[in-house]
């Protein structure tokens, strides 16, 4: 005879993997810095290539004007605020992708540790 305790619990267990828990199961594999380092290098990345099509946007935008006054602009000047803008955004940004893949981490760890609990609970059940 089907237990139905044990079906409802296959059925939950089973949702879980096919929802939140694909991306726990994939952490899962991780320890905490080497998944924290690999968020932080993925959106170092991503945010540097987002500053450089801002500023040719920015560029392409205002093309008319620089080209117009272009000598009469101090380089170094516009060169160091461009880089201090860089480093801020890099800087704000990596912070918040810290925060927010410890967060993530450690919510898909708890979650998995119930997940375990719920695996054994049902192995035990006869």
């Amino acid at each position: 005879m089907v237990d139905e305790k044990k079906v409802r619990t296959m059925i939950e267990l089973a949702r879980y993997e096919e929802g939140e828990g694909k991306e726990d199961l994939r952490i899962r594999h991780f320890y905490r810095g080497d998944y924290l380092t690999v968020q932080l290098i993925k959106n170092w990345f991503l945010t540097t290539i987002s500053y450089i099509l801002l500023l040719a946007l920015l560029v392409g935008g205002n093309l008319e004007f620089l080209m117009n006054n272009l000598d009469s602009m101090d380089l170094p000047v516009v060169i160091s605020l461009i880089l201090i803008g860089y480093v801020a955004l890099i800087g704000l940004y990596l912070a918040i992708a810290y925060v927010s893949s410890a967060v993530r981490y450690g919510r898909a760890r708890k979650r998995l540790r119930e997940y375990v609990v719920k695996l054994r609970s049902l192995y035990r059940m006869k």
